[in-house]
């Protein structure tokens, strides 16, 4: 051994002496593997041993009597003597033939002429590609050994005697705890671990050859202090996950509407926070104040972690959940990935539909300017002072698109490619990279039932009904870089992605409805293009100097843009049984908005041990964040004001841009601003928090957190109006600590329960303060805010119990319970046109849910079956009624059956989602307006994946099987109602 190991291994064997006083340590084997579920007692005093193959007693000096025993069945039995008090005993048994052989070995700590040395070596395994991982650092803490994997993924060290906690770190999996590893002298511990990309975690405990604990999302669930859901890399891309959105449809509680928002435990997306790697992120949508989530690539995300409980670390608005969604590191070599899909679309693909005119830019998501651009000489168009022949010329300046066409639907397509290499290593610093390119162009049609003629107090009239078809086409495009650099402890991270995202839909309406009751054609056209752009930077650091403190620390820059140009609409009817067809110039309307969102973050988080022993762990937990997001919204509403009506025949292929243009040009036409000043908002949030937090982990008993959170809350919006031009303001001006206890009993090695308290908040958002009205892009609602709407409190309670027959299967269920004052709902207003926020009086939402995941083996066969089940009740009092709560599911089921043929390379997946009913709106009371519900619908999915070589994937997806009816009622009559269609996929991937 070199002089410098030497003094090094002395050093660790001082810290270890300093935790091994007075202990007898057993460590028990049977053909050199680990034996656990074996009793060990000490003079009566009786301890289960470990998957490490371990276990400790505090002794004196005296005689000790030692039994053992497995299932109540004895073993076998021995005796030894310690001398004094500092006497230390490493007792090594093994096991033969069922008779228990003891090594005894007695020693003072400290007092040896030369410590007894043991070896420490083990191999690290990727989670996802079977094999070694090499190039992982391997560091103990509390003193300056190291060991790097070798490129088969092994390592080894040489160490005193003693009990010691290690630190992984890698450039791809992150970086990993594993404490108490326990090296006792002329033995060989062996670890085999495996790491995955799920994302961070801590793995509990050691094991010895033969057994293992990965580092999968089940494990990282089982070890985090709240209670979380986890979704790694490997997950989506088996269950076919093209983006976050679809992933977080797969845990248990949870819902994704409109293919976009997370509803989580019955509450919808406003009680949810996204959150990028711990940073707070703007929203593209004017609608809501939370990010969409298929935004996000999967090829961008490493894992995503489901929160559904509060603690002091993350945002006290989080009541449904907090969803972190972690971006990939770069990897230890080069590796590259491209995939590529095509999807038919049952009664869509190669069908004609009648869409919105097609330009050049338009199949990569850009076409917000050329003829959809509202000219300069409209948006400053004064309607009260402009003369005829200035808003007659105008009308002549616009945009000639109003008119739609019949095209073939093309398949959808989707194309994503990515790279990651080290470029640097040297010693303990390493530097890399990591790129991801994502394109998709997909294509939907609901072909609805629609009797959304609210009339007799808002009753829908079932004679009232329009058939529509919906055709929308949505184009997402991104592109994300990493650059990483890790140097010993700490390692640093700069993340860019710039995503874009464009929705267009064309819709055209045939039926009887319309505030006269007439028989109608109606079209509808929008395009909306939403990018966002976040620069992230992050660091973390280990320090052990500081009582093993670790540090991680966030700076982000983000904004959110929404460009909606040209949402044209028009309509003709019938005005009398001796008419045609008529163009009715009051519904001719095209509106244009513009969002900008802006968000400046900044944060840490850090923990210290502050007591640490063999059986126990203090430390606290604190941090702080600071934000400053801002919004400014403009929006243009024009119109078309002619001098006579225009009688059409509708069978006669009639052009609207004909009957548009003949008109301007004969001066019978001419344009008309109807933009109000509250289509224009500003609003700010100005936002300041400090938590701290105790963590108390007995190790083989229970665990204990409690902390409290502090947030300086100032939300301003501000309303153009009419009149004095002072705006309307709503100001959230709000100081609160929100506190949290949350503690998990061990009651088995396998089986834990986990329980909390905690305090959170329910704030509105910007648009649903500001006093305007406006229409949903999604669902084509009128939507008016309100500036009178407070934040909800909300007090809540969590239970769960947990069995883990593994570290990749458990079996867990929870009892949740949320009591609001003054929660926040979307109503129906009066007359039953119009839909808005009201604060109720109060709330209450509780729920059980179920969750399981087992495997089996056979052969080369492996299965799994995974699943979960949530029932939900939800009570809201509204002006002294009483009503089910807005957006929530009565019950979720998640059903997934896996099957993976090992010897020919195939892995099928079976994939069921059920959501039942939903109160979709509520209605004030004495409006008159029924509520309107969402019913119950179900999914089933499967999916196919063939390895046609080591590197190659085929993969299928046949999605909607049952293609079951999307349906909204209101009072007991159809309000709308549309099927999907089943969806058809063929797709590779190729890993190199």
């Amino acid at each position: 051994m070199k002089a410098t190991n030497v003094l090094l291994g002395a050093a660790s064997y001082l810290v270890a002496a300093q935790l091994l006083a007075g202990e007898a340590v057993f460590y028990i084997t049977e053909e050199g593997s680990a034996v656990r579920d074996l009793a060990v007692s000490v003079n009566g005093e009786k301890k289960l041993v470990g998957a490490s193959g371990f276990v400790s007693f505090d002794i004196g000096s005296g005689n000790y009597r030692v039994e053992l025993s497995k299932y109540g069945e004895y073993v076998g039995e021995f005796d030894f003597t310690a001398n004094s008090s500092k006497e230390n005993a490493e007792i090594q048994v093994e096991l033969i033939g069922g008779e228990a052989m003891a090594d005894v070995n007695l020693y003072v700590p400290g007092q040896e002429a030369t410590p007894a040395l043991g070896q420490l070596s083990g191999f690290i395994q990727s989670d996802e590609t079977g094999g070694g991982v090499a190039g992982a650092s391997v560091v103990v803490n509390g003193t300056e050994q190291a060991v790097v994997t070798d490129d088969k993924g092994y390592f080894s060290l040489e160490l005193p005697r003693g009990d010691y906690s290690l630190v992984i770190a890698h450039p791809n999996y992150g970086k990993r705890d594993v404490k108490s590893v326990r090296v006792m002298g002329n033995v060989n511990t062996g670890l085999h671990l495996t790491l995955s990309m799920s994302g961070d975690g801590m793995i509990e405990e050691v094991v010895a050859v033969g057994s293992y604990i990965p580092s999968t999302a089940t494990a990282q669930q089982r070890d985090a202090s709240a209670v979380l859901n986890a979704i790694g890399a490997e997950q989506m891309s088996r269950l076919g996950d093209t983006s976050a959105a679809a992933a977080l449809k797969r845990v248990a509680g949870v819902t994704v509407t409109g293919g976009k928002y997370v509803v989580a435990r019955g509450l919808n997306e406003r009680h949810t926070s996204i959150i990028l790697n711990g940073s707070s992120l703007p929203s593209p949508d004017p609608t809501r104040r939370v990010v969409p989530l298929d935004i996000f690539p999967s090829a961008l995300l490493d894992a995503i972690d489901i929160q559904k409980t509060f603690t002091p670390d993350v945002y006290a608005d989080s009541t449904g959940s907090t969803v972190n969604l972690k971006t990939k590191k770069f990897p230890s070599e080069f590796e590259g990935k491209i995939s590529a899909r095509m999807t038919f679309v049952e009664d869509l693909t190669f069908e004609n539909r009648t869409l919105q005119e097609e330009e050049s830019m338009d199949i990569l998501g850009f076409g917000a300017t050329g003829d959809r651009e509202l000219p300069s000489v409209a948006r400053n168009l004064n309607s009260d002072l402009a003369s005829a022949a200035e808003a007659n010329n105008a009308a002549a300046l616009m945009p000639d698109n109003l008119q739609t066409e019949e095209r073939k639907v093309r398949p959808d397509m989707a194309f994503e490619a990515s790279a990651g290499d080290t470029f640097y290593q040297e010693g303990d610093v390493s530097a890399g990279y990591k790129v991801a390119l994502r394109y998709a162009n997909d294509w939907g049609r609901e072909d609805r039932k629609e009797n959304t003629n609210l009339i007799s107090g808002g009753v829908v009239t079932p004679d009232d009904a329009f058939a529509a078809e919906r055709t929308t086409n949505d184009i997402n495009l991104g592109v994300g870089l990493t650059l990483g650099l890790i140097s010993g402890n700490s390692e640093y991270a700069s993340n860019t992605m710039l995503l874009r995202q464009t929705h267009s839909e064309t819709t055209v309406r045939n039926g009887v409805g319309g505030d006269q009751d007439r028989q109608a054609i109606a079209y509808e056209m929008d395009w909306q293009e939403r990018q966002f752009f976040i620069q992230q930077f992050t660091g973390e650091h280990f320090i052990p100097e500081l009582n093993d403190t670790e540090v991680n620390w966030r700076i982000s820059y983000s904004k959110a843009e929404l460009d909606n140009p040209d949402r044209r609409s028009y309509s003709f009817e019938i005005p009398n049984s001796d008419a045609g067809y008529q163009l009715y110039w009051s519904t001719l309307d095209r509106y244009y908005n513009e969002l900008e969102d802006t968000n400046s973050d900044a944060g840490f988080d850090a923990e210290t041990a502050l007591l640490m022993a063999d059986t126990y762990k203090l430390s606290a937990k604190y941090g702080a964040t600071l934000f400053s997001r801002e919004r400014d919204s403009d929006g243009t509403r024009i119109g078309y004001k002619s001098s006579s009506a225009t009688a059409v025949d509708y069978e006669d292929n009639f052009s609207i841009q004909d009957i548009v243009n003949e008109t301007v040009g004969n001066g019978d036409t001419r344009l008309e601003n109807l933009s109000s000043p509250s289509d224009d908002y500003t609003a700010n949030w100005d936002y300041l928090s400090y938590y701290l937090g105790l963590s108390f982990d007995q190790y083989d008993y229970f665990k204990l957190d409690v902390g409290a959170r502090l947030e300086d809350s100032e939300i301003d919006v501000a309303t153009a109006t009419l009149g004095s031009g002072t705006p309307v303001t709503a100001l959230l001006d709000e100081s609160d600590v929100f506190a949290s206890l949350g503690g998990t009993l061990f009651l088995t090695e396998a089986m834990q329960l986990r329980l909390a308290y905690y305090q959170t908040k329910n704030r509105p958002d910007f648009r649903e303060l500001s006093n305007a009205q406006y229409t949903d892009p999604d669902s084509g609602e009128t939507i008016r805010g309100y500036d009178g709407l407070i934040s909800s409190d909300v007090d809540n309670i969590d239970a769960r119990l947990e069995y883990y027959f593994s570290d990749s299967e458990s079996i867990s269920l929870a009892w949740f319970n949320k009591d609001f004052d003054n929660p926040i709902e979307k109503t129906l207003l009066d007359g039953g046109a119009v839909f808005s926020y009201r604060n109720g009086e109060e709330g209450q939402v509780s729920g059980i849910e179920l969750d399981f995941r087992k495997e089996f083996a056979a052969n080369n066969l492996n299965f799994f079956v995974a699943g979960n089940y949530s029932i939900i009740d939800s009570e809201v009092t509204i002006a002294g009624e009483d009503r089910q709560m807005q957006g929530q599911p009565d019950e979720l089921v998640n059903l997934q059956l896996g099957l993976d043929d090992l010897e020919r390379g195939l892995d099928y997946t079976l994939i069921f989602n059920h959501k039942g009913e939903s109160l979709y709106s509520a209605a004030l009371p004495g409006s008159g307006s029924p509520e309107i519900v969402e019913d119950a619908r179900s999914e089933l999915d499967f999916n196919v994946n063939y390895d046609l070589a080591s590197d190659f994937t085929v993969r299928a997806r046949f999605k909607n099987l049952l293609d079951e009816e999307v349906s909204l009622s209101q009072g007991g009559n159809n309000y709308r109602s549309y099927k999907k269609g089943r969806e058809y996929y063929i797709g590779f991937a190729w890993s190199f």
